[in-house]
């Protein structure tokens, strides 16, 4: 038997990656039939790629078919898991807090509901029975009202259900009722939650630093200040990834290895087996230590593999153990290719050990992050539409400092704590004033330097596999890698030129609403969708990345129909963002009924409302029609079937419309018979969220839609985004985001 070499392992995982873009997962078990052709040919690689498409296409058999059943959504069982994610904490009113984490080992007692085992929980407390609430490591039960995941799909943006599976979340829920503890935590997660807790009771960033470092708790940093840590380039260093623990991994060997130098271990042969042995040992102590979540638990196995051959003597090299790892794991699940922590961790270990083979000098570690930071960028820039070069100045003292001065002493003191607690009061004191110190330093950098060294720019598939590629072939032929990234970094240049297409945009923002109209160089945002202060709004998820993949830099208008959270919520995040021309409705001037104003061959047309009273938000909706000479768009808000027939008695056929947006997402108080008699739309486009809540579009609404001649309906909540041409004329289709020949893990129950 001919052994693997490289090519095929890599043509096995790509077989497994490629398995992710069928429809159906079932299709990839009829390669089955051509791998007597490819074993004839004696063609290892193809042979390889055949059998990770069989094998990627079983794991996404098994997957759909234990999904969540649609029957069992929104419907309370009995739930039995351990709480696997340290609780967070928000406040939603003075007297009510959301509780969420994340429950793992997950039993539905129905049977019929047997599907996820990894479930997103919340709970709701009041200020009164916060005792009451879900507590780390516990295992408990209770009654669960079990929800789908999140599912918007828009142009510019990962997927949400990409995100879901790659950390193999299966469904969300919100408890009813109260936990009942059916085991305690155990030893070292009460000795996780004994230190967080004093460290909480600490003032200073250097504790809430000290708290991300040593045990893995990011809580204590607010949305600001995560936002200033990414343009600094620091990011990978406050969250434990792949490069914190190769890091340490290989401070560790560079310490260890010292004492070799003069003493030779028993049994050890001149080899490392020792060291290596000991790596393992201290970074799986930090791995369990910081929780042992997903991404911690991918990169400690990615590093062990790296360390297993020189533990039995093998001969393999260090970079072919960890492809084997890391093919391993995509055939076990082809979806972690899904998220962007594994890439960037397989992408930072791949570096590490590639560059720490080759360069053991005094600088080699400078170099080594001087070479993450250029290369992980195409990455960084795919999966974020960021990335930092000040990260290439910070990192190079940021990062010895925290892996030798300020982990360590972390660590060091952890273990202390216990025997001698003013001795570990003190280490820890010093990483808090080690950090501290700096944060003049750093507040000085953003100040002056944030507008020329960050970079915010998408990146298409082809160059962050071209980034991928130079990742991997940096090692042996540095010259086609260095290629391969200056075709990425040129992929990521905007030489798009505005056209004269006047297109409008649906995009799928869950149960809210957000449209884009583009004519020309001009854009129009009518509402932003949901936000809740210092949590990521669609505005942060949905928005900001679709500008950045259509080339908008400024806004020329934005309205706001009324002041609902679900249509503007990400205000605040859009003034911050991108530059405003002028903005009406909430929280701006107030919308005039019957202004209009042209942008070349489109039309704008206000018809209703303020949107700025606060006794009657829904009715003071600003509404706004849409037209070129091929099509007319009306905008609603959340107006009633009251307003809606005034409006119809002062505008009526003004209101002719080859394309509704349907008002309040829905709901059956609004799309009155009067409203449609007089519209008479050809297509009726609906933004909600699928399975929300509200049951919208109701059943009524759209019964009223199929009498008043049937328009063809479109519901962001499974079409995802919705775009028209709306200078082709009513009777081309809008193109929907998803389609029937979209990846199997992208369809709905």
């Amino acid at each position: 038997m001919m052994p693997l070499r490289d090519c095929d392992l890599a043509a096995l995982g790509l077989g497994a990656a490629v398995s992710l873009g069928l429809p159906m997962p079932h299709w990839g078990l009829a390669v089955t039939l051509l791998l007597p052709v490819a074993a004839r040919w004696r063609t290892a690689p193809v042979f390889a790629g055949l059998v990770g498409l069989i094998l990627g296409a079983i794991n996404g058999v098994v997957w759909h078919e234990s999904r969540l059943p649609e029957a069992c959504m929104r419907q309370e069982h009995t739930v039995i898991g351990r709480i696997s994610t340290l609780p967070r904490w928000q406040q939603l009113t003075a007297d009510q807090w959301q509780v969420s984490a994340e429950l793992d080992r997950v039993v539905v007692v129905d049977p019929g509901c047997h599907g996820p085992r990894r479930v997103w929980i919340r709970q709701y407390v009041a200020n009164n029975e916060r005792h009451k609430a879900m507590q780390y490591g516990t295992t408990v039960t209770g009654r669960v009202q079990l929800k789908p995941l999140p599912s918007q799909w828009n142009p510019g943006s990962v997927p949400d259900q990409a995100r879901s599976a790659s950390r193999s979340v299966d469904a969300s829920g919100s408890l009813k009722g109260e936990w009942r503890t059916v085991d305690e935590p155990g030893l070292l997660q009460r000795f996780r939650v004994r230190r967080l807790a004093q460290w909480s009771e600490r003032a200073g960033e250097g504790w809430v630093i000290l708290r991300a470092l040593v045990l893995g708790d990011t809580r204590g940093i607010d949305r600001d200040r995560w936002r200033d840590f990414r343009h600094l380039g620091v990011v990978h260093i406050l969250v434990i990834s792949g490069l914190h623990i190769g890091l340490l991994a290989a401070l560790c060997q560079l310490i260890l290895g010292l004492p070799r130098r003069f003493v030779t271990f028993p049994g050890d042969h001149g080899q490392s087996r020792c060291i290596a042995i000991a790596v393992l040992v201290i970074t799986g102590v930090y791995a369990v230590l910081v929780g042992a979540t997903l991404p911690v638990t991918r990169a400690y196995l990615m590093l062990a593999m790296t360390q297993v051959p020189t533990i039995f003597g093998w001969s393999t090299r260090s970079d072919r153990a960890l492809l084997l790892a890391l093919v391993a794991m995509v055939l076990w699940n082809p979806r972690v290719l899904l998220g962007a922590s594994f890439w960037l961790s397989a992408c930072a270990t791949w570096l590490l050990v590639c560059g720490l083979r080759g360069n053991r000098k005094h600088f080699g570690l400078v170099a080594l992050q001087l070479q993450m930071v250029v290369f992980l960028t195409p990455l960084t820039l795919f999966w974020f539409g960021e990335a930092s070069w000040l990260g290439m100045a910070t990192n190079l003292v940021l990062v010895p400092l925290v892996t030798t001065v300020m982990v360590p002493l972390g660590l060091i003191g952890l273990v202390l704590s216990e025997w001698t607690p003013s001795l570990a009061e003190w280490l820890w004191r010093l990483c808090g004033i080690t950090w501290e110190s700096l944060v003049p330093a750093l507040s000085m950098v953003l100040q002056y330097c944030r507008s020329i060294g960050v970079i915010q720019s998408g990146l298409s598939w082809i160059g962050f596999f071209m980034g991928v590629l130079a990742i991997g072939l940096w090692a042996h032929y540095p010259r086609r890698a260095m290629a391969l990234l200056l075709g990425a970094a040129l992929t990521a240049v905007d030489v798009n030129e505005a056209g004269e297409a006047v297109t409008l945009t649906v995009l799928d923002v869950g149960q809210g609403l957000a449209l884009i109209v583009q004519s020309g160089d001009r854009a129009l945002l009518y509402d932003t969708g949901d936000g809740r202060p210092d949590q990521l709004t669609q505005a942060d998820k949905v928005l900001l990345p679709y500008f950045r993949d259509h080339g908008i830099n400024a806004l020329d208008t934005v309205m706001i129909s009324h002041g609902d959270r679900d249509h503007s919520g990400g205000l605040d995040v859009i003034r911050q963002q991108i530059p405003i021309g002028r903005h009406l409705g909430f929280a701006g001037e107030p919308c005039r009924n019957g202004e209009r104003w042209r942008w070349e061959s489109v039309e704008f047309l206000v018809l209703n409302g303020t949107g700025q009273d606060e006794l009657s938000r829904n009715d003071q909706s600003c509404a706004l029609l849409i037209s070129t000479a091929e099509a007319r768009v009306l905008v609603l808000g959340d107006m009633s079937s009251s307003k809606e027939r005034e409006l119809v008695l002062f505008w009526r056929d003004a209101l002719a419309a080859t394309h509704l947006v349907v008002a309040h997402h829905g709901s059956r108080s609004s799309t009155s018979y009067a409203l449609l008699k007089w519209a008479r739309p050809d297509w009726a486009l609906i933004s909600a969220g699928f399975a929300n809540a509200f049951g919208h579009p109701h059943d009524e609404v759209l019964a009223r839609l199929a009498r008043a001649g049937q328009p063809v309906v479109l519901n962001t909540a499974t079409a995802g985004a919705v775009a028209l041409r709306l200078d082709r004329g009513a009777g081309v289709a809008p193109v929907r985001q998803r389609t029937r020949w979209s990846p199997y893990w992208l369809a709905l129950p």
